[in-house]
């Protein structure tokens, strides 16, 4: 496997994306970005989970579910040095994930939560893996809620419709790796429970593209045709097409076009070639 192209761009103060690729496999991580005061100083808590699982993954072989509980057990000593895990469901640091893995003639592919993946054939036929729905159906609940406050209350800016919803978002959180919600990575193994993995032969796929919600809202959400942004990914025009994001959000700073939480998120990408 040979990484094409990758990027993160920041949304905020912190990147809660992390990326990295050892040997054999390559992977992508969206922290959760917390709903209440990170117990971490100098850093939010989706933004350390992120990152210190995704440097832990850097030592560990293995399958995919292996590498994934071994890195995050690694994480929950460090985290528990500094206090139990939050008794409250929504606070507990979370992230999407995904992960692809070369194993002999096959890929094995990883996903839990909302980063995404696609194969793509050497035809140029695109196969989106599933994984996410149920959490993708609770954040569009969500936004037709901003939707509604701002039918009922006029354009509010973000920062107060957040306020107005933050119970419904904890609500949703606490969802989190339980039987009927949604599952995500985080300092609980049984979480890789409800992983979505996939094998299929190598020589099927030419190219893995892997990217978090920041990123895949670009054909998503703001109507950029996957081939365009495929096609520049491969050019190697990736930072240009962050900008053409970020211009596309700039534009609705609040999110009254594109209902969104919060202005930017962060946007991050690894384009794979097999």
């Amino acid at each position: 496997m040979r990484i094409v192209s990758q990027g993160s761009d920041r949304g905020g103060v912190y990147n809660e994306d992390a990326l990295g690729a050892s040997g054999d496999a390559v992977w992508l991580l969206d922290g959760a970005t917390s709903l209440g005061p990170s117990r971490l100083e100098g850093i939010s808590d989706a933004a350390w989970f992120a990152h210190t699982v995704s440097h832990n993954l850097e030592a560990k072989t293995g399958s995919i579910r292996d590498r994934l509980s071994a890195a995050i057990g690694e994480a929950r000593t460090v985290y528990e040095a500094s206090g139990p895990l939050p008794e409250e469901p929504w606070a507990m640091p979370s992230a999407g994930a995904a992960m692809v893995r070369r194993d002999g003639d096959e890929l094995e592919l990883g996903v839990l939560g909302d980063v995404k993946v696609w194969l793509i054939a050497a035809n140029g036929a695109v196969t989106a893996l599933s994984g996410g729905e149920v959490l993708e159906a609770l954040d569009a609940a969500a936004l037709e809620q901003l939707v509604a406050l701002r039918a009922e209350q006029g354009p509010i800016g973000l920062k107060a419709a957040r306020l107005q919803l933050d119970p419904l978002l904890r609500e949703n959180r606490a969802k989190m790796n339980t039987e009927g919600g949604y599952w995500v990575l985080s300092l609980d193994d049984a979480c890789l429970d409800g992983m979505e993995v996939t094998r299929v032969p190598a020589a099927q796929a030419r190219y893995v593209l892997m990217a978090t919600d920041g990123f895949y809202d670009l054909w998503g959400a703001y109507g950029v045709p996957f081939t365009e942004v495929f096609e520049g990914l491969i050019s190697g025009r990736g930072e240009a097409l962050t900008q053409a994001l970020r211009d596309i959000e700039r534009a609705d700073p609040e999110g009254l076009r594109y209902p969104r939480f919060k202005p930017h998120d962060d946007a991050s990408w690894v384009l794979i070639e097999i």
